[in-house]
């Protein structure tokens, strides 16, 4: 029987289930997290993403915690190791696993570091920390026998700062297109419920943070807020959702409904609500994310109004599957009057959406990205 070792300090239960469904029968996985998930697991301290100082402590005990695991447990054998960027620092933490176990190290990274914190924090240390840190990505990086993450940009941003380019494969986020998909208003339980049936809905699900453009989406709101049938829903938690609570409140806007996250059984419904599905990113930092919802969004058969930039994966996304329309600049403005477009234009809407679901179901569903996972799983364990 194959070995492989997972070390990922937060994984959701999703990817975990997506990666040993790829690494298929026969396969005994180990996963190393400070998560609750289920499957083989080897307890590491949970990571704490409130602040960068909680995060470099979890960060710390998380090696900390490693190392003392190797000492212990030299006679164990790996035939495979699959470590994930939370924390980056599991770039590293993977070439020491390598060199114990003797095996092939394969590494996702969806969280760019030390680029965030550049874009983040502009004094003089954090700085030259960066410019140490993109020394250090330098020299383990092309030590990894292979560098995945999810997009193409995300792609250009890791080798950018490189010395030497590296290799790497982009492998996508995968949703779930049997438990996402389209649900007609009149027999979607959530719209019923909250009297969205004959709406037009633009839906905003998701993290509210520092990072998304809440107030521009309000402001666009307050814009259209004339439109009786044209609806604003908020879903999500963050540091802007007392925020968005306090806009609504002093503009009195109508047009606009705010809600916690969703419990999971509603979850499928809630974001199945949309007409328009909106992506914010903050346009400095775009090319150094994916947000997953979108492809939740598509999946429901949403037409995708992406805040960005003129260059990033979402931007290329929307660009070349036709999907929705791209907002390059912060301009409610212009937001308003793209969406007042769209609601206008029921053809143009129903194009968009029919690419959503088309480009979906071929390229980011469960199990074509299985099989992309099985497909590099095999090259390492023949």
């Amino acid at each position: 029987m194959k070995n492989v070792l997972i070390v990922a300090q937060a994984i959701t239960q999703d990817y975990l289930d997506v990666l040993t469904a790829a690494l298929g029968s026969g396969i005994h996985v180990d996963v190393m997290t400070g998560s609750k998930i289920s499957g083989n697991v080897i307890c590491s301290p949970k990571h704490d993403p409130r602040s960068l100082r909680t995060r470099f402590v979890c960060w710390f005990r998380h090696y900390r915690f490693v190392n003392r695991w190797k000492r212990k447990n030299r006679q164990k054998k790996y035939d495979l190791i699959f470590m994930v960027s939370n924390p980056p620092i599991n770039s590293y933490i993977g070439l020491k696993l390598k060199k114990q176990f003797h095996a092939p190290v394969l590494y996702m990274n969806w969280d760019l570091y030390p680029q965030c914190i550049e874009y983040m924090i502009k004094n003089p240390i954090a700085q030259f920390i960066c410019r140490l840190w993109h020394s250090w990505n330098s020299r383990n990086y092309p030590k990894i026998d292979k560098i995945l993450t999810i997009g193409n940009i995300i792609a250009e941003s890791i080798n950018k700062d490189l010395k030497q380019k590296v290799d790497i494969e982009v492998i996508p986020i995968a949703v779930d297109t049997k438990r996402l998909k389209p649900i007609r208003k009149e027999e979607n339980p959530f719209c019923r419920e909250h009297g969205l049936t004959e709406d037009f809905v633009v839906l905003y699900s998701g993290k509210m943070g520092y990072g998304h453009n809440i107030e521009l989406i309000l402001e666009a709101a307050e814009k259209l807020k004339e439109h009786s049938k044209i609806r604003f829903v908020f879903i999500g938690e963050g540091p802007k959702y007392a925020l968005a609570e306090q806009f609504i409140k002093v503009h009195g806007l109508n047009n606009t409904m705010l809600f916690p996250l969703q419990p999971e059984d509603v979850f499928p419904f809630s974001m199945a609500c949309g007409d328009v599905g909106i992506v914010s990113q903050e346009s400095s930092m775009a090319q150094l994310f994916m947000p997953s919802k979108t492809y939740s969004m598509m999946a429901c058969g949403m037409a995708i109004v992406g805040i960005c930039s003129g260059h990033d994966d979402l931007q290329q996304l929307i660009s070349t599957s036709c999907c929705g329309e791209v907002i390059d600049r912060p301009d409610s403005d212009m937001l308003a009057d793209v969406l007042l477009h769209v609601y206008q234009n029921r053809e143009l809407l129903e194009k968009y959406r029919k690419n959503a679901l088309h480009v979906v179901r071929n390229k980011y569903a469960r199990n074509v990205v299985v099989r992309q996972y099985a497909d590099m799983f095999r090259n390492y364990l023949r």
